[in-house]
């Protein structure tokens, strides 16, 4: 009976060991701790895990950091080959990452001279502590801040002013007359709207000088020619006008 008992205590030993060399032994942890472990892409549970029973073969293996932020995406992934009866230990060490921003965003983060990104994003904290770093973008002052914390950080960017001197103080006909294109627009503008002007005040004027020629009533023939003289004294000026805008254009289309 005790040979019995004791056949049978061998034979269950044996059956486990032999069942547990079927299998490769896997043990993760990570700094810090509680970070979910993801195999061929299934979720194992969080570290820190200790003498996983694994099939034998190559695996990758993902420890997945989990931060708020649509522009942080930090996974680190590892390849593994898991053997028979092998006991196998995976260490992940996560790096500290701090988020940095700026208003407005999308200015560039450099240390020294090495373009780390545009902002929103995240750096870590372990491989930048205690350097300077610069935010930049066009149109605005640079900021310079040494990093020493690990909360997210947001810098607000001053627009630059540009300084005015007194030469740029244009007068109005200055800035109107300040390119070459747009004076050719204004001369041509100019010269149709004193032309359509001058034919404008010439039918005033003659319809004026008609109707002094009709009425029979003094004081209506005196009204009509005083206008009949106003109207031809505007149109001639309208037409000098014209004339003077149009040698104008004439001369900067000569002069380009």
């Amino acid at each position: 009976m005790i040979k019995t008992s004791i056949f049978l205590c061998l034979l269950s030993w044996l059956a486990a060991c032999w069942s547990q060399s079927e299998y490769a032994h896997l043990s993760v942890y990570s700094t810090p701790q509680k970070i979910t472990i993801r195999l061929n892409s299934i979720i194992v549970g969080t570290t820190p895990l200790q003498d996983l029973n694994i099939e034998p073969g190559r695996y990758q293996i993902e420890a997945m950091v989990t931060e708020p932020g649509i522009w942080y995406n930090h996974n680190i992934v590892k390849e593994i080959q898991l053997r028979a009866g092998q006991d196998t230990t995976i260490y992940f060490q996560i790096p500290s990452l701090v988020k940095i921003n700026s208003i407005p965003f999308h200015a560039r983060l450099l240390q020294e001279n090495r373009f780390l990104g545009l902002t929103p994003l995240f750096i870590d904290f372990n491989q930048f502590q205690g350097k300077e770093l610069f935010l930049e973008k066009t149109g605005y002052r640079s900021v310079h801040f040494v990093l020493s914390s690990t909360r997210s950080q947001v810098y607000i960017l001053d627009p630059i002013e540009l300084a005015v001197s007194n030469e740029d103080h244009h007068s109005f006909m200055n800035s109107l007359f300040g390119s070459r294109l747009k004076t050719k627009f204004i001369l041509l503008g100019g010269t149709v709207a004193s032309h359509w002007l001058a034919f404008y005040f010439k039918n005033m004027a003659d319809e004026n000088y008609n109707n002094y020629l009709r009425t029979g009533n003094p004081q209506h023939m005196q009204k009509y020619w005083d206008n009949t003289q106003k109207y031809d004294h505007w149109s001639d000026i309208s037409i000098i006008v014209s004339y003077t805008l149009l040698g104008g254009l004439i001369y900067t289309v000569l002069l380009d």
